[in-house]
């Protein structure tokens, strides 16, 4: 990044999903929330996850926000081993926690004309306690 505005979009995939966000943005979340976006793309793995939309944010584009659990970003293999999807780092509380991740999907098209869905990852924070009940099913 320079000191002239410019941002960098980041692109990275985890299994067959693409993730993209912006370098300053990720920098300030990080320092604001303790979360990486690439730590948060795990969210995406957690089946049980509830997904809003985001109606009061979406006038440019359809926002939508998640709420899940990051321990759904790890995945056995077929040896018995075990890894983790994304980057953990040392500012997660616990690799077991429930997070509140907002979004959009882009569609990227390549050089090729080929084209594939892309989420955008805007912001990410562990969650509130209400969140937290409305994922645990305690708020209906």
């Amino acid at each position: 990044m320079s000191d002239k505005g410019f941002s960098e979009t980041v692109v990275f995939r985890l299994g067959d999903m693409i993730f993209e966000y912006d370098e300053r943005k990720n920098a300030y979340n990080i320092q604001h929330h303790g979360i990486s976006f690439q730590l948060a793309a795990r969210v995406f793995f957690d089946y049980d996850r509830i997904e809003l939309y985001d109606e009061e944010n979406s006038g440019t584009e359809d926002r939508f926000d998640t709420i899940g659990d990051l321990s759904a970003g790890y995945a056995n293999l077929p040896s018995g081993k075990e890894i983790v999807i994304g980057s953990a780092n040392s500012l997660s509380k616990t690799a077991n926690d429930i997070i509140f991740v907002v979004y959009t999907e882009r569609i990227q098209t390549s050089r090729d004309g080929k084209k594939a869905d892309v989420t955008r990852l805007i912001s990410a924070r562990f969650a509130t306690s209400f969140e937290r009940g409305l994922y645990y099913g305690k708020h209906q």
